[in-house]
């Protein structure tokens, strides 16, 4: 036991050389895992970037699919700036038959609605549909006041069996009814028993952000209603190109507006912020090809 404890204090201590080639091998174990979690952290940092750049891009597509592809093939863009920023459709929010005229109004019978989507429409006008399928847009002169819908005086026009009237059964779904109103001007060639559709002028542009200076937004203004930027940052790429019948792939520049059958939606989202390691924001690019479902008989 002796012999042991005299070995044990006159062992050599750990020399410079030992503790120098110790700390050397940590500070490269501690650099390169430095490095690699730094590393990680941009990839991951880049990876959620892109995420919300695509992101911006999706969720706008579903925006504007629900309304645009409600819009008729004929008609329904009245403006397209030559920039491809700026389109207005005539989008419809509410459908219905013909039941002929009484007075100064064509009578009418609509549809059930739900009834959010009828408080936040803001009625523009009408549409008639013809024998040979073709619609006849009418702009009314005071659609949000004179002009506008009211319940018909004259509800026997199309509930009525008699003589000249149209014997349309008001339906109910879901605990929601349908509405026999009046609308003006009237229409003495639309033909009873005709679909009837009822539009909002809505107004999408790319301009300047108000959320994000120095990005493009989306907006959305609805004829006598507000504006409101739905969806940003968008890059400036982002525009609205147009198709026609019979072609095989979307032009820049607006057609005839008679012509556009759809339109393609470039959206170039992008992340609101610059991802570690990088000197911009990140993109992406979807393009969205809506198509008009409210077609004519050809």
């Amino acid at each position: 036991m002796h012999h042991v404890l005299r070995r044990a204090a006159h062992r050599r201590a750990f020399t410079l050389v030992e503790v120098l080639v110790v700390f050397t091998i940590l500070g490269i174990l501690g650099a390169l895992l430095t490095r690699i979690m730094l590393s990680q952290s941009r990839f991951a940092d880049q990876q959620n970037a892109l995420r919300a750049a695509r992101a911006v891009s999706r969720q706008a597509m579903n925006i504007l699919e629900s309304e645009l592809r409600m819009v008729q093939d004929s008609g329904g863009i009245d403006s397209a700036s030559t920039d491809g920023k700026t389109i207005r459709v005539l989008a419809p929010y509410r459908f219905g038959l013909n039941c002929g005229v009484s007075g100064s109004a064509n009578v009418v019978s609509m549809l059930p609605v739900d009834s959010l989507s009828l408080a936040q429409a803001k009625y523009a006008g009408f549409g008639w549909r013809s024998r040979a399928g073709i619609y006849t847009v009418v702009y009314p002169s005071a659609p949000l006041g004179a002009d506008a819908p009211v319940s018909s005086v004259d509800p026997s026009q199309c509930t009525g069996s008699g003589a000249g009237q149209a014997q349309i059964r008001t339906l109910t779904l879901s605990g929601r009814s349908g509405q026999v109103l009046d609308i003006r001007p009237s229409q003495a060639g639309a033909p009873k028993g005709e679909p009837m559709f009822f539009f909002q002028r809505i107004t999408y542009r790319f301009a300047s952000s108000a959320t994000f200076p120095g990005a493009t937004g989306l907006y959305r203004s609805v004829q006598g209603g507000s504006s409101d930027e739905i969806m940003a940052p968008f890059d400036t790429a982002s525009r609205f190109k147009y198709w026609t019948t019979g072609a095989t792939a979307s032009v820049s520049a607006p057609p005839a507006l008679g012509l556009i059958r759809g339109v393609d939606v470039v959206f170039v989202g992008r992340s609101s912020y610059t991802a570690l390691g990088k000197n911009a924001p990140s993109k992406s690019t979807v393009v969205a090809s809506i198509f008009f479902k409210n077609v004519r008989n050809y």
